[in-house]
């Protein structure tokens, strides 16, 4: 897989942290605009930054940069006093940590996530997983409202840490949001039904392979080689 720049989601994907990141922006909303949140918005695929304006324009607050960042930087707060729930609620997905060092002894590896940065490194660190991956390299849901421009950001992002152009892009997430952030940005796509969608579902939205989980590690392999061509 050399040349190969493999980026994965983080929430259903690798990890199911039992809605504690939504907990944490319910809880930044509460303490920043003294209300509790009246209307969620949608969560799965979608970047922080879209969850964040949709929060506030639903709930009555302008949608002004002051406001997005007073919100990211309080859930940030909230998420690192909740992180000490993860390891009785939160779980690593069955296959996550050998698919992420047999993947990561071939290839450069990072995340492609919705999640702010702080966010995926909390819920990724009680379970080992960020040893195995160059958090540098990668982009998150802060950088863009829109998944597929995190595509661009994250091989700017990889080029520009290693020097070197990498001339295949592979995702790997649980949602449709991720396989149409793939195929907007010409990458490969490796769809997991370890979250609400099935296999036929990620199938219909056009992932290039899709597996049932991480489990079997020489599938994950053969399964992001077949995306990379």
């Amino acid at each position: 897989m050399d040349g190969v720049l493999v980026l994965w989601d983080v929430d259903h994907t690798l990890v199911d942290v039992d809605g504690l990141g939504r907990e944490a922006f319910d809880l930044a909303f509460l303490r920043r605009f003294g209300a509790p949140v009246v209307h969620q918005p949608p969560m799965a695929g979608r970047t922080d930054r879209a969850i964040a304006m949709d929060m506030l324009r639903l709930n009555g607050v302008p949608v002004t940069p002051a406001h997005l960042e007073e919100l990211r930087a309080e859930a940030e707060a909230a998420l690192d006093e909740l992180a000490h729930l993860l390891p009785t609620r939160g779980r690593a997905l069955p296959g996550a940590a050998d698919a992420l060092a047999a993947v990561g002894a071939r290839t450069v590896q990072s995340l492609l996530t919705g999640n702010v940065r702080r966010f995926a490194e909390v819920k990724l660190g009680p379970f080992g997983l960020i040893g195995h991956l160059d958090l540098e390299a990668g982009a998150y849901g802060w950088s863009h409202e829109v998944r597929a421009e995190l595509v661009g950001i994250a091989r700017q992002n990889a080029r520009s840490r290693y020097d070197r152009p990498f001339t295949k892009t592979v995702l790997v997430g649980d949602t449709p949001e991720d396989v149409g952030a793939a195929l907007a940005s010409g990458a490969g796509v490796v769809g997991v039904a370890t979250g609400r969608y099935t296999p036929a579902e990620l199938d219909r939205a056009g992932a290039h392979v899709t597996l049932p989980s991480l489990a079997d590690t020489g599938r994950v392999e053969d399964a992001i080689r077949a995306a990379a061509r």
